[in-house]
This record gives C-alpha cells, structure tokens and sequence, in this order.
C-alpha cells in the first residue's frame, strides 16, 4: 500500500518505538573498529541554517496507525513538528579549507637546477602541491580534492575520498576522528603520513568559526616553487639585431658607416694561411669589416668540395656562445689593424697561420700602416700516391666474382651474367666418370659423375651408391665454379676433361675414365670450338 507520508523515522507505520538511535551505517562501523574512540555528532550552531521546505499538512489517511488509535500522551492536540536527526540537520554543511603539502622531486632538471641547500631556501627540490580539504559536519568525515590543471603529468582531482579518518597520534583504543577542532588556518594537520598546511578558509567556514566564538586567522599567500615560478615567462628583450637584419632584407635599415662603404666598396685583404697542415684563404673585406674564409682544393685531393669554411661576416676577438637574440660579442671585432705580419688569425678557436698576401694586401699595409708583410701564394699539393689494388685470397665461401664485387667497389652491384649463352646452352650438361688419383685402399674402387654446365660453367661432382663400400653416396661437391691451379688459376673449362687425363678440383686430382653418349656426340660437334 502507497504511503504519501515521508519515509523518515517516526513516519514509518510499523516502525520500532524502542529504537531511538539513527547512527548513519559509517558510524556503526566505526563502534566496530577496535582502535578508535567514537563520539556522537555534535549539532552545531549553524550560522546559516537550511532553508525549511514546505510541510503539508497531516491529512487523516498520512496518520501512522498508532497516530490514529492512541492520543497524544502529552495532552493537546497532534504533534506537528517533524522529527530530524542530527546527520539530518547537518546535511550539505561543509567546511573549506586551503591548503598544500611538498613532494619530493628527485630526477627532474626543472626542480634540482640551480638547488640552493642553505636553510633560507628549503624548498629548492620541493614541488607545491595545491589542496582543498573539505569537512562534512553531518559524520564528521573528509575529503580532499585538487584542482586539474592542464597538461600538469600528475594524477589530480579527487585527492582523498570521503572517508573518516583517525588521528595517528593517538594509542590504539583511543584514536578519535579528526574534529573541527583540528583545523586551523597557519597550522599543519597530518592525515595519512601527509602534512598539509593549511593557509585559508571560505567565508561560510570562517563565519561558522565565529559563530562558536573561535575566530580563524588571516588567511596566507601559497609559497612558489621553482616550476610555478618557470610558468612566469620573462619579458622578453628586444632583438635589434635580428631587427635590423629583417630591415635590411627588406630593403631599409641604417648604414652604420656610408663613408667607409662608399671608400673601400670592393676593396678585399687577401691573406694566405695554413691550419692543421691545410691551406686556407682568408677574404678581408675592408667596405664592412667582414671576414670569410675558404678551404683551397685541388684536384684529386680525396677531401669534398667545401670551399667556404666561414661565411662572411664580423669575426669576434672573443668567442663566446650566447642565448639567441642576445650579442654578446658585441664592439669586439677583429679589425684590419688589428692584424700584424708573424702573427696568427684565431677564428672560434681555430689558429690561422699568416704565410703571405697578395700584392694589394701588401701595399695597402705598407702605405696605411707602415707595415710589411711578405708575398706569398698556396703551393697546390701533390697528389697522394695510388696504392696498388691487392686482391685477397679466396675464402671459398659464395661466388668468386660476388666476392670480388666487394673490393673493386664500396657498393657492389650483382655481376651480369651472359644472357644470349645462358639462353642457348640452358640444360646442356656434359657428364664425366672419373676416379681418385690414390693408392689409399678405401678409395681405389670410388667413383665419380662430373657434371658440367655449359650455361654459367659451372660443376658438381656426385658420388653414386656402392654396395658395401661403407662410404655414404650423394654431392660430392656444391655446384659453382671452380678454378684449376695447374692452369694459371682459371677456371675449369670443357678443354680440361680428357678421357685418360688428370685434372683437379678443389684440391681433389681426378682421373677421367670416360663419358655419357651426349658428351661424346656434343664434343664431336664441337672439336673446332
């Protein structure tokens, strides 16, 4: 049967009268748990109360059944206030507090870079980490929550679920949950091995406070470390360097000297240099004070055709490597005066020794500077000399001219093979009888099928089956090519297979003893050849 009474205690028509507690189910776990000390939930003066609802009134079929039969034993007439339990009265009261605790950062560049270990600076290897710690008055349990932050490569949101959790400086038997008590904005609070500071509350929690006569402190700025304060990006400096080089690209920009363009336009210093053994030419240019250098090849010299070394430009007394954008040479270039004869150029750490100059080079030292310095020119290197090609020895494994691929070329190509007489003696084979050319017993009586092929001139050599000879028929050898080193290393040719005659192979002298009907009539029509 519907009821349109609320399901609340003191509505249910057959409720139990006896039971008066209505502890929510976390707090009949928490009378089991051994270790902790509960305590009834306190009702707190609200400083903002729940909004009542509307409460319809009692008709006479919402009456509960005792209701109905028995009168009110308090005299008057029927109780119209509802009954609500503590957890009822305190249901969505929370309060909020802000807090953080520090994580140890072990491998991370960000955090260990520039680690100032004096006690002033104790959070150097140390992230922040930013908390809400939210307490719920109805069964005094907590929760903690972080706010996402994008691409942050932690796991962030809820930190801590809803939970009520003992403190763990107590005995056991006697550990409590935490209490409003506990927190307190500038001090710290331990909650599973964890110490959160905690630095300010929201406005209902520090009027809940005050409403019980404990007034919270200001609340505290949260500290910064090393990777919040990486997130601040710098103002950046103003390139004018990479602003006046975009002008004159475009075709503006300032000429820092018109007069010394105009007066030595196509006027170059031309000095002859050596470094590392290597010659280099050194350009001057006297229109900008730039320099460029070039590597001076030769034919055949076995380097690549790199002929600038340095492009052209102002070349630093000091070299130094500086964040881009930002010129730290700057007004420390090399000049023309700057370069005396017996003295070396030093480009980015490179030592450039002087061993002459071309004839405008010179007399322009002689009549500005008074200065002398030698003619000269780069003498072009010989040469190396050819090594002779040595050939090494066959190892016998794969073919000859695959092996031969590799020293005659860095990358070997597969060796042409003649297609027109590949094509034309394709499933020619000229077959020998032969035999060992031994006195060993054991080997006297076996034989052997030469069989050559006339398409790649390539052999094989197969021993057939003897009865009782203990000896095991089949290849004798693997088909390929085989040179005969009685005949000038070339390879074997139908020319060396005489019935009567030796020939070896393979370091094996065999006997020829005769030949099959086709060898016989395809030598016969082929004598001349």
């Amino acid at each position: 049967m519907a009821s349109n009474f609320p399901k609340l205690p003191g509505y249910t028509p057959m409720h139990d009268p006896s039971m008066v507690s209505w502890k929510k189910t976390s707090h009949e776990k928490f009378d089991k748990n051994q270790n902790s000390n509960n305590k009834e939930t306190t009702l707190y003066a609200l400083p903002r109360p729940p909004k009542s609802e509307y409460v319809p009134e009692k008709t006479y079929e919402s009456k509960s059944f005792s209701q109905s039969v028995y009168s009110n034993p308090f005299g008057g007439t029927d109780i119209q206030e509802q009954f609500e339990p503590t957890y009822v009265k305190l249901d969505k009261q929370v309060l909020k507090f802000r807090g953080y605790f520090k994580e140890s950062i072990v491998e991370s560049g960000l955090e260990n870079c520039n680690i100032d270990r004096s006690a002033a600076n104790p959070m150097s290897n140390w992230r922040l980490r930013e908390m809400y710690i939210f307490f719920f008055l109805e069964d005094s349990t907590i929760m903690i929550t972080e706010q996402k932050q994008m691409n942050s490569g932690t796991p962030q949101g809820t930190f801590l679920k809803r939970q009520s959790v003992l403190k763990g400086d107590m005995p056991p038997g006697q550990k409590c949950s935490f209490e409003i008590e506990d927190f307190r904005v500038g001090d710290s609070v331990n909650i599973y091995g964890r110490n959160y500071k905690i630095i300010d509350a929201d406005q209902y929690t520090r009027e809940f406070y005050s409403n019980l006569g404990e007034e919270q402190p200001a609340g505290e700025e949260l500290p910064e470390d090393n990777f919040t304060k990486s997130l601040t990006k710098p103002k950046p400096k103003k390139d004018t360097a990479m602003l006046d080089y975009l002008e004159h690209t475009l075709g503006g920009g300032k000429v820092k000297s018109q007069k010394q363009f105009l007066d030595n336009d196509r006027k170059v210093l031309r000095f002859f240099t050596y470094s590392d053994h290597e010659p280099f030419i050194i350009h001057y240019y006297l229109a900008d004070d730039t320099i460029e250098i070039r590597e001076f090849n030769f034919a055949n010299s076995g380097k690549h055709n790199f002929s600038l070394l340095l492009r052209r430009q102002k070349l630093p007394k000091q070299f130094s490597v500086g964040q881009p954008g930002l010129d730290t040479n700057a007004e420390s270039y090399l000049t023309e005066e700057e370069i005396k004869p017996g003295e070396s150029i030093i480009a980015f750490g490179r030592v450039f020794k002087i061993t002459g100059v071309d004839d405008f080079t010179q007399q322009f030292y002689k009549h500005n500077y008074n200065e002398h310095f030698p003619l000269g020119g780069v003498n072009e290197s010989r040469p190396p000399e050819q090594v002779p090609l040595v050939i090494p020895e066959y190892n016998g494994f794969g073919d000859e001219e695959d092996t031969l691929g590799y020293v005659k070329k860095l990358l070997p190509k597969q060796p042409k093979k003649d297609f027109f007489k590949y094509v034309d003696n394709d499933k020619k084979i000229l077959r020998y009888t032969a035999r060992f050319n031994t006195q060993v017993p054991e080997d006297v009586d076996r034989r052997f099928i030469i069989a050559y092929y006339l398409a790649d001139d390539t052999l094989s050599i197969f021993e057939p089956a003897q009865k009782n000879s203990g000896i095991q028929e089949g290849k004798f050898l693997e088909r390929r090519k085989y040179k005969n080193k009685y005949n000038g290393e070339k390879f074997v040719s139908p020319n060396d297979f005489v019935v009567g005659g030796d020939v070896v192979i393979n370091s094996y002298s065999f006997h020829i003893l005769s030949t099959d009907e086709y060898t016989d009539k395809y030598l016969a029509g082929h004598m001349e050849d």
